[in-house]
Formats: structure tokens, C-alpha cells, sequence
């Protein structure tokens, strides 16, 4: 990956990113099949090809390390972090401008390169019992076949598992991270949705001329272990329509220095949509609840992550 300047613009990679064997990017046209009444049942004269949209997923399992660029291109751009010394918070909330991308991969076959990428939705899910994911959608501008950028360093990354996730829940307008709730959360799914569109312009371009932004969509999805009496009291705020503030905390093992760690947090202000009862796992009754954002003025976001590590810069 490489941040462009300007989007669509292609820049040389700086960072070499690591990436699960199932990511990919395409470049898409839609075939227009012409048919015409011409006396037989052949009536196919022709096909054209419509503009061209690229999309794809890049999934990795999550890092405070890695993550970064991801958080930039589809959360908010130009995000810079706090911290004089070894330790850096990076502290993304919504924004209305994303990083564009130059990406470059290799499918096995030979090397390409996409330009004007961003995310169009991110998703951040898993269990105690598995991986948590990140899993970005990409939009870009266009796509061609291009060489890789050489001798780009490579690192050995820190990534964390299911287990190491940390579930919160406080009053809405409090302190995010303030009440633990233990012994009941067993999987969780995040996602952001940018609202994002291909857009094109008449100036015979087969390539998108932008990419737009709509409004932002933010939902959890959280099953709780129903026995302990966190879930009766989060139905009961469910059914009285009360707001709430979540935190999913992740890591927090691997040491950055001193008694600092790096972590993930999730803080997501809103209240609960939706109630299902009846699921099971592990011989236990599940109840998972569906949490829709809310913005929150005395926070001052309605979603926000903040991945605390030792990197001063991304890219």
C-alpha cells in the first residue's frame, strides 16, 4: 500500500501489508447484451461493456499494529497519533475524509495495482473460541496490471485472538471502559458502512471519476451467555428503549513498554434494536442483541477505535 495525494493518482507502495489467502480486488464491467427483433430466435447482435467499478475485500486477523491503515482509509483520514515516547494512542472517530490508496498485489499469476481505493465498509468480528477478524470492503478508481514496488521491508506482526476481548457496558454519556462485564459475552460482530458509490462522468473514461460518501451506518451484534443477569438487565434496556455505551476492548498482552500494552477498543454509543432469544452454544442458552449507534454530543462520537502501539507513523 502506498497513500496517494491525490486520488487516482498511483504512488510507489511503502508498506508491505499481510493479508489472508481469500483477499482479493476486481476490476468489473457490466456486459450489455443487444438483442433485436430480426425474424429468428439468434437475436444477440452485439455486447458492450459498461463502466469500470473496482471492488474487493482485504481481511486480516486484528492487530493493533496493522489495522492502522485500514482505520485510516475507511474510518477517517489524516489521523495522526498522541504520545511523546514509545507508546502511541491512535485515536480514529468518524470523519468525512479517508486516505486514498495505491494497492498493489500479486494473484499468483502475474502483479497488479489498484488506485483511488478506500473502504466502504469495515467489519471487525469473532469469538472466544476463534480469531478476531477485520475485514474491509474496497472501492477504487481503477485497476491495471502494473509491476510491484520491490524491497519493501518485511516485520513480524502481533495479532490477537478471540480471547483476548474485553466486553464494557456503561451509561450513555459516561466514561467508555468504566464497567467490565464478565462471564457472558461469547461472540461479537462490528460493522461500519460508508454508504459508498461508484461515481462516473461523461468524458469518454471507462475509469469511476470519484468515489462518494453517504451517511455513516454503524451496528454490533453481541451474543451474551443468558444465565448471568447482565443479559436481563440489557433486555430490560432494550425494551425501555434506554441508550447505552459499549466498549469491546481486545489485546492488551503484548507490552509496547513499561506497563504499556498494545489494545483495540471499540467505544460505540447507542441502544439496542433488536432482541433474539433463542440461540445456543456450548449446551447454554444465548440471547444476541443488535446495537445501533447513537450519536453521543457529550462524548462527542457516535462510533469511535482507538488502537494504542508503537508506530509514530502509518504507510
Amino acid at each position: 500500500m502506498g497513500k496517494e495525494t491525490t486520488a487516482g493518482t498511483p504512488v510507489a507502495a511503502t508498506r508491505k501489508m499481510y493479508f489472508t489467502a481469500d483477499s482479493k480486488l476486481s476490476r468489473k464491467r457490466n456486459a450489455r447484451v443487444h438483442k433485436f427483433q430480426r425474424g429468428a430466435r439468434e437475436n444477440v447482435m452485439a455486447q458492450t461493456l459498461g463502466a469500470e467499478m473496482v471492488e474487493g475485500t482485504l481481511k486480516q486477523p486484528l492487530s493493533a499494529n496493522e489495522i492502522i491503515e485500514l482505520l485510516l482509509s475507511s474510518v477517517k483520514g489524516a489521523v495522526t497519533p498522541s504520545g511523546a515516547g514509545a507508546v502511541k494512542l491512535w485515536t480514529v472517530g468518524v470523519g468525512t475524509a479517508l486516505d486514498p490508496l495505491t494497492i498493489e498485489w500479486d494473484d499468483g499469476a502475474r502483479p497488479w495495482q489498484a488506485t483511488g481505493c478506500v473502504g466502504s465498509k469495515l467489519k471487525i468480528s469473532g469469538s472466544v473460541s476463534d480469531m478476531t477478524m477485520v475485514e474491509m470492503n474496497v472501492m477504487g478508481l481503477a485497476m491495471v496490471q502494473n509491476a510491484l514496488t520491490g524491497a519493501l521491508a518485511e516485520r513480524v506482526p502481533t495479532f490477537i485472538e478471540g480471547w483476548e476481548t474485553r466486553l464494557y457496558i456503561d451509561a450513555f454519556g459516561g466514561t467508555a471502559g468504566t464497567t467490565a462485564v464478565n462471564g457472558t459475552l461469547v461472540n461479537w460482530e462490528v460493522e461500519l458502512d460508508n454508504g459508498m458509490e461508484h461515481e462516473h462522468y461523461a468524458q469518454n473514461d471507462v475509469n469511476a471519476g470519484v468515489i462518494t460518501v453517504g451517511e455513516v451506518s454503524a451496528t454490533a451484534k453481541l451474543t451474551f451467555r443468558a444465565d448471568p443477569a447482565v443479559s436481563l438487565t440489557e433486555w430490560g434496556n432494550w425494551d425501555a428503549g434506554t441508550k447505552r455505551l459499549v466498549q469491546l476492548k481486545f489485546g492488551d498482552n503484548v507490552v509496547i513498554d513499561g506497563a504499556d500494552k498494545e489494545f483495540v477498543k471499540i467505544n460505540m454509543a447507542g441502544a439496542w434494536s433488536a432482541v433474539e432469544l433463542g440461540g445456543s452454544n456450548q449446551n447454554s442458552r444465548m440471547y444476541e442483541l443488535t446495537y445501533q449507534y447513537i450519536y453521543d454530543p457529550t462524548n462527542v462520537y457516535g462510533v469511535q477505535i482507538l488502537a494504542q502501539n508503537g508506530r509514530a507513523s502509518a504507510y
